[in-house]
């Protein structure tokens, strides 16, 4: 049917949203902002932002004139995500910086739009935030509510009492850190009495790892159970006592509660009537009554060892309290109705005290969780404390205290001089702990000088959101809190006198009116209204379309039949026809033999349908559909998504999954990890099967068993031996005896790098596993670096890390192109797509939680529910509370998914179980849209994609229909690649251009190639005492203070007069703390004045040489920069020398390290530049020894700057392992 938009126009909406949102950024007003999907939230904020720091009329009075806007760097603003900070931040810049642009016409309209007035002043102001925004330290304080909890307490660590230099703790490590805390804790409280009857009652429930998800689960909600924690340690008997008191205990245990039921309220009268009962009942109730009379004649100090015997008289198997019916039939029960009404009453009494044994065993297991949990939370806390470590809770945990601490006042008092205006977004996922700290932060703000009277604006606090989208309760968000905060926010600031305003934004530039249509009608339904509509409002759900005239279209598919015929041959529509089956068993069927799912057969006809609309227009009109204007939610993750991602990509349409998944589940990482497993164990041949014959290793199965068969050690000697037979094998051996050249002297990174990068890995992978095999191995390497950061280089190490991590893959939104895409409801929040196609919409999400919280006793406290049948009536409670909160964020899901579509909505699903007619859950997606799509009075039309049934329809068309063309696709030039990116077929990578050396100071200990050898060895302490002179004079010099010491006289003797100079180095070498044995130090003196006085050298140690002389130039394009220890320049020859410290002295020049011969010869180049035709002699004098050795040219020319980088580029073009 059509949608009748009498008496609308685009105008008409788009006033009303100017006026809505003119009000709510109103820079004098507090406001608490409800804003709809697609009704223009960000913009709102930026134009609030933008209000508060231009200049404004005098709020009191705007006849006084105009105040000047506020400072930027005094308003904070506080956001949900990353993401939406960053785009807030961008989305300001730039409109600031199209301010600076603007002529004056243009900008006075802008500012005029913006509500802000017009002129020359105004216009100055405007043009001038821009660079004032830049210019602000650390630019507009924009950012996560995580952020400025990491800045306030970097800037107040003392007060919060952590260390300064904290550190954010990975997730991971987080979660190997908490598992290692509980297997301490495991093992220490076996020793214990109490330890092993806690362990005794855990063993008995579960199994170990669901006790580790229950302290993880603990963990997660630490901050809110603090006091009850707290309280644990010091008096766990109290806590037993709160627990019992909310779960209505009040016996010591299960046996006094039994024994004190076996009196009945009123036994003579139930003995009287059980008399009457045997007298003219029939044989049934003769029987029960005489069992019930038996049972009583036992004496009270016995009756309770019989009462699993009374229980069963009274209870159903299911424990529940049996019915009138199953005590008295027929004219018994009409004649004589108080022997059913006193048999009843007992059945009641009996489940009631049923319900407070369960409930007794409930709380024991609860307390042994506890006993056992609330030590591995305090090992955990120390472990963190100690190493400096905070998690996103703890951010947020510590900021609170450090704001609510009363020491901490002037902390407050230091923020609350520095904000006059607090901006939060997205406030309806803020969880109770974020509420607070924004609450105090605006605590003062409108009380006593806090409030500013002497200011010239008032300070006001901003928050915007929306109720209806509340979905993460998951990451903390209340909805509850939401509320509160929202009255407590009123009241404040209405108590201190200023202007509050609560508008409603319900213009949206998203959707077209049919799709409006449909979730203002879905919502009608009080089912679907639950959670939706906030508490105390009876104003239903509604929205007004931007896009009135706009064309569009809403469907409801016929659910997928659970169970269908065997499809026609003859039906165009049936799909391929059935294999027939083969009557030899051995035979592999090629496909599946037509027994197809519900779920899949909904994937394949969907992906054909998607695949059919792409590329031409919608029959209501509109420009043609591309795969990037797909977009496909689904409320969790399960098989039909992979169902559907596989008919997709049959059907050819290029998808992109946007489902968080496990890094380790995929394939490609898989095979880099059984790689590096490999590396680490050679003998496992399984492994080593495996990696040859994944991309990586690139062997066929057969290649592979005529290696492996008939072999004698192991596959791995096998492969090393025979590597030359065949050139997969010497190409799968190239690449493993290479990493295991460098497994234990490079990082994980690096490894993985060169396996990926030279070795030519990522470019198998992407042959065999295709494109989506990109993300996973980039999420790889970034893992590896994030474990460098806190975790030595080890690959064992990081292989250990990685398998205990939950390390997950999420593609984001805007890499996924033009691609169909496929995510989850909650992963779409603020995204948007012309197409939205709803598939999974007939389950119900599980709520079999079996931790439950309650604070009715004032703490924090968990209730243990393993099974059902530990369930009493308090915790039954609180799980319909669950539950009751588990479907208003559903429904609350499904409004964030069905806001999504801006032109067409298919919603869809299929028949659950294995009957036909299925009856759905009234409060699954599907039902509780199709009563919306009834209540919008939808046309029914036939549906033919394979399935019976009609589909329901709500579609508005273009106004006048476009002339349609096939459109002219012109392709784009294909790019041009750099040539070290490859070609095709096989993508070999090729080296990239050599870069020139950087302009820094030649250094021995900074080679510009590491290429071209190690940094020289250092002599080390520990091998003082083996040299042969020192074992026979017993001397243990110190080749350290040695080296220093000639050094030292090396560069100061040579300004001594010749006669004084050995006097001096004898006094100098035995004076100080680092003074010789009066032998050692003659030794050496003599050793330094034969140096000083080698005629060789001599010129280089008169008055006329030069020390420590700096020198820089340009050779064959190299920047030469460095400093020569020694330098002489004579008339017919240049002398220069380089002393070497602390190195070990090679037996001939030619074994002098390179960098000494590369920096030795740049030297030479340079110094041949400057006096060209001079002879130039070098040598390097090692101070360990007092050594001299010349430098021939013929061992310095092959390193000169211009060879050796020829040799690099000859090197890099060289061809690695393919």
């Amino acid at each position: 049917m059509s949608v009748s938009l009498a008496g609308k126009s685009p105008g008409d909406a788009i006033d009303l949203a100017n006026k809505q949102q003119g009000q709510a950024s109103d820079p004098n007003a507090s406001a608490f902002v409800s804003a709809s999907a697609g009704s223009g939230k960000t913009k709102l904020l930026i134009d609030r932002l933008l209000r508060l720091m231009l200049p404004r009329p005098a709020p009191e009075d705007p006849a006084q004139g105009i105040v000047p806007g506020t400072d930027p760097a005094r308003i904070q603003c506080l956001t949900f995500t990353k993401a939406a900070a960053a785009e807030m931040s961008i989305r300001l810049q730039r409109e600031l910086g199209r301010w600076v642009t603007l002529d004056d016409t243009a900008l006075d309209a802008r500012l005029t739009a913006l509500g802000c007035g017009h002129g020359p002043m105004m216009r100055r102001s405007a043009r001038a935030l821009f660079a004032r925004v830049l210019d602000l330290p650390g630019g507009m304080r924009i950012g996560t509510i995580h952020a400025f909890c990491q800045s306030l307490l970097r800037r107040f660590p003392v007060e919060a009492a952590i260390s300064p230099h904290f550190r954010l703790v990975e997730e991971t490590d987080s979660r190997i850190a908490l598992n290692r805390a509980w297997e301490e804790v495991l093992a220490s409280r076996v020793g214990s009495a109490e330890g092993r009857a806690a362990l005794a009652l855990l063993a008995g429930q579960v199994n170990a790892q669901e006790v580790t998800r229950l302290v993880r689960r603990l963990q997660e909600k630490a901050p809110l159970l603090g006091p009850m924690l707290s309280l644990l340690e010091q008096d766990p008997d109290e806590v037993q006592a709160q627990l019992r008191q909310v779960a209505g205990i009040v016996h010591a245990d299960e046996e006094a509660c039994i024994l004190a039921a076996t009196s009945l309220p009123d036994e003579a009268a139930m003995l009287r009537l059980l008399r009457l009962a045997i007298e003219v009942g029939p044989p049934g109730l003769k029987a029960t009554a005489a069992r019930i009379a038996d049972w009583l004649t036992n004496a009270h100090p016995n009756r309770h060892q019989a009462w699993h015997a009374w229980r069963e008289l009274f209870l159903t198997a299911a424990g529940e309290p049996r019915a009138a019916g199953g005590f008295v039939k027929g004219k018994v029960a009409t004649s004589h109705p108080e022997i059913a009404d006193a048999l009843v009453a007992e059945a009641e009494r009996v489940a009631a005290v049923d319900d407070v044994c369960r409930a007794i065993r409930m709380v024991s297991l609860t307390m042994a969780l506890l006993r056992m949990a609330g030590p591995v939370l305090r090992r955990y806390a120390g472990t963190k404390r100690e190493r400096g470590l905070l998690d996103y809770d703890d951010l947020i945990a510590r900021t609170l205290d450090l704001l609510r601490e009363p020491g901490s006042a002037w902390v407050l008092y230091k923020l609350d001089g520095g904000i006059d205006h607090l901006l939060l977004d997205e406030v309806q996922d803020t969880s109770e702990l974020q509420w607070r700290i924004a609450g105090a932060l605006t605590e003062d703000f409108f009380v006593g000088g806090g409030a500013g009277t002497e200011r010239a604006s008032p300070r006001t606090v901003f928050a915007v959101g929306d109720y209806k989208q509340s979905i993460y309760s998951f990451q903390g968000a209340d909805p509850k809190a939401f509320h509160e905060w929202h009255e407590r926010f009123r009241s404040r600031v209405r108590d201190g006198g200023e202007d509050w305003r609560e508008p409603e934004l319900n213009v949206s530039f998203r959707s077209v009116e049919p799709v409006l249509t449909l979730v203002d009608a879905v919502f009608a339904s009080p089912d679907a209204a639950a959670g939706v509509v906030e508490p105390g409002s009876a104003v239903a759900v509604h929205h007004y379309s931007a896009r009135p005239d706009a064309p569009g279209c809403v469907e409801l598919w016929p659910l997928v039949p659970a169970s269908l015929e065997a499809p026609d041959p003859l039906d165009g529509d049936a799909g391929p026809v059935p294999e027939p089956v083969s009557d030899d068993p051995w035979s592999a069927p090629a496909r599946n033999r037509g027994q197809v799912s519900a779920p899949q057969r909904l994937a394949e006809a969907l992906a054909r349908w998607i695949a059919g609309e792409i590329g031409r227009p919608h029959a209501t009109g509109g420009a043609p559909l591309t795969a990037g204007d797909v977009l496909v939610l689904v409320p969790r993750r399960s098989a039909f998504v992979r169902a559907l991602i596989r008919a997709l990509k049959a059907e050819g349409v290029p998808v992109a999954t946007l489902v968080r998944t496990g890094l380790v589940d995929q394939i490609a990482v898989q095979d880099l990890m059984a790689l590096c497993d490999v590396l680490l164990l050679p003998q496992d041949n399984l492994t080593l099967g495996c990696v040859l014959t994944s991309p990586l290793g690139g062997l066929s199965d057969d290649s592979l068993m005529e290696l492996a068969i008939g072999r004698e050690g192991t596959l791995w000697d096998q492969l090393r031996d025979r590597s030359e037979e065949r050139p997969d094998w010497r190409r799968a051996w190239g690449m493993l005896s290479t990493l295991f050249g460098r497994v234990d002297f490079v990082s994980p990174h690096a490894l993985l790098s060169e396996a990926l990068g030279r070795l030519g890995g990522r470019a198998r992978l992407l042959a065999r596993l295709g494109p989506e095999a990109v993300e996973p191995v980039d999420e790889l390497l970034s893992a590896a670096l994030r474990h460098a950061e806190t975790h030595p280089p080890s690959l064992q190490g990081f292989l250990h890390w990685l398998r205990r991590s939950e390390e997950t893959i999420k593609r984001e939104p805007d890499a996924a192109g033009d691609a169909v895409r496929v995510m989850t409801a909650h992963g779409a929040k603020g995204l948007q797509a012309r197409l939205v196609v709803l598939p999974d919409t007939t389950s119900i999400a599980p709520t079999d939680e079996n931790l439950l919280w309650s604070k009715e006793s004032g703490l924090m406290l968990p209730f243990w529910v393993p099974r059902a049948d530990l369930a009493s009536a308090p915790t039954k409670r609180l799980r319909d509370r669950i539950r009751q909160a588990a479907q208003e964020e559903s429904n609350r899901l499904l409004y964030v998914a069905l806001t999504r579509a801006a032109d067409r909505l298919v919603v869809c699903g299929w028949e659950p179980g294995r009957k036909t007619p299925a009856k759905l859950p009234p409060t699954c997606w599907y039902e509780l849209c199709r009563q919306g799509f009834e209540t919008a009075e939808a046309s029914a039309e036939p549906f033919g994609l394979g399935w019976p049934g009609d589909r329901l329809l709500l579609e508005q068309r273009a106004a006048v229909e476009p002339v349609r063309r096939n459109p002219v696709i012109v392709p784009p030039p294909a790019p041009s690649l750099p040539a070290w990116m490859g070609r095709a077929p096989l993508w070999h990578p090729l080296p990239p251009p050599v870069e020139p050396a950087l302009p820094r100071p030649l250094a021995p200990s900074r080679p510009d190639d590491v290429g071209l050898g190690p940094v020289p060895e250092l002599r080390s302490p520990l091998d003082a005492g083996n040299d042969p002179v020192e074992r026979r004079t017993g001397a243990r010099a110190d080749a350290f203070r040695r080296g220093r010491l000639v050094h030292a006289l090396l560069q100061h003797l040579p300004g001594l007069d010749p006669s004084n100079r050995d006097a001096a180095a004898r006094r100098f070498l035995l004076a100080g703390p680092d003074g010789l044995p009066p032998d050692e130090a003659g030794h050496l003196a003599t050793q330094i004045m034969a140096l000083l006085s080698d005629p060789a050298l001599a010129p280089l140690f008169e008055p006329d040489a030069l020390a420590e002389q700096p020198v820089s130039g340009l050779v064959d394009g190299i920047v030469i920069s460095g400093q020569i220890d020694r330098l002489r320049v004579l008339a017919d020859e240049i002398l220069l020398c380089d002393f070497k410290t602390n190195r070990r002295t090679p037996a001939r020049p030619e074994e002098v390290p390179v960098p000494y011969l590369r920096q030795m010869a740049a030297y030479r180049a340079l110094l041949a530049a400057l006096y060209p035709g001079r002879p130039i002699r070098c040598a390097l004098v090692w101070t360990q020894e007092a050594a001299i050795m010349h430098l021939p040219d013929a061992v310095l020319l092959p390193h000169a700057p211009g060879t050796y980088r020829t040799r690099a580029e000859d090197a890099r073009a060289s061809p690695g392992v393919a």
